[in-house]
């Protein structure tokens, strides 16, 4: 007996709530980025308020996934999201560089503890599910680490959340196939 698609890991409204969450995350993100260098111009509000209005509705569709527990979607928006992150430059004072490795362990803390949650609150097909995914993602984003290697002289410079957002990417895309296989 072959499942259908959606399935409670994968459902459509859940695919619908992170297209939109992806496209008016992208618009607002272009909107707000275009207009914040000149945002004592005038013309540059309605882009803000525009950017800012596709930012609430992307929220919006957010909070519908978590509503739903469809998490994967969650790290398929950050893996559109973290190209656009720019971290600001270092610090020079010591406390300033302080206070920023707190933050940033905090939010790598806060990421490892939700990983660890949802694998325990899976059950042992989900959990074969998310480690097989990983695994892919791994291997694909290898692969393509030692190809950008041998090609460095010629590619641009590779980023931390570029290198981050493909493995979310290739985790998403394989989990989603994994997801789907497992059903039949």
């Amino acid at each position: 007996m072959i499942t259908p698609w959606p399935t409670e890991r994968a459902s459509r409204a859940g695919l619908v709530a992170f297209v939109v969450a992806a496209a008016f995350l992208l618009v607002g993100l272009s909107l707000t980025r275009q207009a914040f260098p000149a945002y004592t111009d005038a013309r540059s509000l309605r882009h803000v308020l525009g950017g800012l209005l596709c930012l609430a509705v992307s929220g919006f569709a957010v909070h519908r996934i978590v509503r739903r527990r469809e998490y994967p979607w969650l790290l398929g928006l950050a893996a559109l999201a973290l190209p656009f992150y720019e971290p600001l430059p270092s610090p020079y004072l010591l406390r300033d560089r302080v206070v920023m490795a707190v933050r940033d362990l905090a939010l790598v803390l806060a990421a490892a503890w939700f990983l660890v949650r949802s694998m325990r609150a899976g059950d042992e097909l989900e959990r074969r599910i998310q480690l097989e995914s990983l695994s892919w993602s791994y291997a694909v984003v290898l692969v393509a680490l030692i190809a950008h290697a041998l090609a460095a002289d010629r590619l641009p410079p590779l980023t931390g959340p570029g290198v981050a957002s493909a493995l979310l990417g290739t985790w998403l895309a394989a989990w989603f196939a994994t997801s789907i296989r497992y059903q039949r």
